[in-house]
């Protein structure tokens, strides 16, 4: 169906995004056109009707209504604020100022020159770049003021990049200071140039690579090169049919076609919307589905098909859909729709994931957009675990203790030391604690448990001290399976008569064990003396020497022997020191001598001292 409203002598073909426009906003956008008035500056090249250049046009517009769709276009009116546009070169700001009122008619976007040197322009948003191949021989449209160009220069008026080249355009008529409306049709014979305004005729080649894949399309908004000047913009048409959105309402806060799909706490996904778009004038040949950034693990995958779309699967990570032939759009759609993500790991590695459509149509390639799949797959505390350990057991990590491949990073409660995560046995008690991820805005938590118990190790027994002449009886503990004691026995119990430090080695059932103890001993009862009285140093071998008898353990001694006269003829400080008659070198007379002793002896552990004298009889 065609609706024809005479406005303009030029036709539009306009649409809501994707083509799926309803009919408030259709004959919102016609009255905004209808109140158009500019005059009209059309490049035309080679057609039937002759393009007119005038200040007072012809008002006619002819609407182009496809139900259900609108043969579609990218539009920019600024009814409702700047859409995106930018500014650069030497503007005041470099977001296009937005203004509702002044345009025409409704809003614009405008600017003023920073007049710092350079040519300011506007520059189009994401919605005007990319793959723009069925815009050739089609309009590029748009109404601009200027409030001087009085002084212009020789910069390009518009600007238009895209497979490594550069197509300028050069406006022989500038822009007016009320309303001026341009077309620029989209084709190498209709002014446009290769990188200057001097440059080369684009040939056909080189203007179809350009819209295979446009990255910038830019206006020039100065047109006075020393003086601080004013320019608005407004209705920019890119007459591109050709629409490809896998989110149109935009409801996943991606603006530019891409789609970003819902949380999911799965590591399994839909990949597109719930309403995708897809419209083309032309027929559609195929879409290539791309896994950009998965693992051996990731897959994309679809359903059994039924015709008229061909699926052919290269691997996990590239689908191609293909039409026969009589396939549409609607068909394409279904499909998409079906299109699942998974990561079939055991433990899927979070984060997002990029899947690539790309749409090739008659031209080439028509269309790319992006679905982004954040995967937060739930955390996994592992399962609970148990553990048995000895009180001098050392520091030990708790997440050690849990079974199930738990994941890292969770946090624990009670937290068991000043070492996050470690369990002390010498200062924390036995018990439970918790590992825990909480629940987070993507997913829900996940909690384990370690319970810890302390085994207290047997002791040997306390240090001691016994009688000399006593045995003392170690006796290994009963809870040790497996022992040995310091000399290398392996017997039940170890019998001690010396003084030292004994030591046992074992193994429980859950711990080591090692425990030592000291023995010490000390005298029980006084040393009995045995002095002899009499001795006959004739070196006959019999008696021929004479000592003081001491049998016990003695800390200081002292025996001192007289003559009649008082005088010292032996002394000894040790109990095995023997006198053998002489004084002084020479034999010693025969008589009666006197002798005295004193000693210093342990008595159950006290030092104690003795006195004891008496007399000898030396014989010849």
């Amino acid at each position: 169906m065609i609706i024809v409203f005479p406005v303009l002598p030029y036709t539009y073909s306009l649409a809501g995004k994707g083509g799926a426009i309803s009919l408030h906003r259709l004959f919102a956008i016609f009255d905004k056109f209808s109140h158009l008035s500019a005059p009209r500056i059309t490049y035309t090249p080679n057609l039937q009707q002759k393009p007119s250049c005038c200040m007072r046009p012809v008002f006619q517009l002819a609407l182009l209504l496809l139900l259900p769709g609108i043969s579609a276009a990218q539009i920019s009116t600024f009814d409702t604020g700047n859409e995106g546009w930018r500014c650069d070169g030497d503007p005041v700001s470099t977001n296009a100022m937005w203004n509702s009122i002044g345009g025409n008619p409704g809003g614009m976007i405008e600017m003023t020159d920073g007049s710092t040197g350079g040519t300011w322009y506007f520059v189009a948003p994401a919605k005007f770049r990319g793959p723009k191949c069925d815009a050739y021989g089609k309009f590029l449209r748009y109404d601009q003021f200027a409030d001087d160009h009085s002084n212009p220069n020789t910069f390009a008026d518009v600007e238009l990049i895209g497979g490594g080249i550069t197509l300028v355009f050069d406006h022989p008529i500038l822009p007016f200071p009320a309303w001026t409306h341009y077309d620029l049709f989209l084709r190498e014979d209709a002014g446009w140039r290769v990188g200057t305004t001097n440059g080369l005729v684009p040939t056909q080649a080189q203007f179809k690579q350009v819209l295979a894949n446009i990255t910038s399309l830019r206006i020039r908004g100065e047109f006075h090169h020393f003086a601080v000047d004013h320019g608005g913009l407004d209705n920019v048409i890119l007459e591109s049919n050709f629409a490809f959105d896998l989110d149109a309402d935009n409801s996943s806060g991606l603006t530019n076609g891409d789609y970003r799909a819902d949380t999911s706490c799965t590591p399994s996904v839909t990949v597109v919307g719930n309403d995708p778009l897809l419209t083309a004038e032309g027929p559609i040949d195929s879409i290539q589905i791309l896994l950009l950034n998965g693992t051996a693990m990731d897959q994309i995958s679809l359903p059994a098909i039924p015709p008229p779309i061909q699926v052919v699967v290269y691997d996990a990570h590239h689908i191609t859909l293909i039409n026969p032939g009589n396939g549409g759009p609607v068909d394409f759609l279904a499909v998409m729709k079906q299109l699942q993500y998974l990561d079939a790991a055991v433990h899927p590695l979070q984060g997002v994931r990029r899947v690539e459509f790309q749409v090739y149509a008659g031209c080439g390639l028509a269309g790319t957009q992006r679905a982004f799949l954040p995967i937060y797959t739930p955390p996994s505390a592992g399962l609970p675990g148990d553990t048995t350990v000895c009180t001098n057991t050392s520091p030990f990590s708790l997440f050690s203790v849990l079974k199930g491949n738990p994941d890292p990073g969770g946090i624990w409660f009670p937290e068991p030391s000043t070492i996050p995560g470690f369990f002390d046995p010498s200062k924390l008690a036995a018990g439970t604690y918790a590992y825990i991820f909480p629940p987070t805005s993507e997913c829900p938590g996940d909690t384990s448990f370690v319970s810890v118990g302390i085994e207290i190790p047997p002791v040997l027994r306390p240090d001691t001290t016994i009688c000399f002449d006593d045995v003392l009886y170690l006796v290994r503990p009963n809870a040790l399976l497996e022992w040995t004691w310091s000399n290398g026995s392996q017997q039940d119990v170890l019998p001690v008569s010396e003084p030292g430090v004994y030591t046992l080695i074992g193994q429980t059932e859950n711990c080591l064990f090692e425990d030592s103890v000291q023995v010490d001993f000390f005298a029980c009862k006084a040393c009995n003396l045995y002095v002899p009285n009499v001795f006959t140093p004739n070196d006959d071998g019999n008696n021929d020497q004479w000592q003081a008898f001491l049998p016990c353990r003695w800390l200081r001694f002292r025996l001192e022997v007289y003559d009649r006269w008082g005088s010292l003829v032996f002394a000894a400080d040790d109990p095995e020191q023997r006198w053998d008659g002489y004084t002084r070198g020479k034999e010693a007379m025969s008589g009666v001598y006197v002798w005295r002793l004193e000693w210093d002896a342990d008595l159950f552990g006290n030092t104690e001292t003795w006195h004891a004298k008496g007399d000898v009889t030396l014989v010849r």
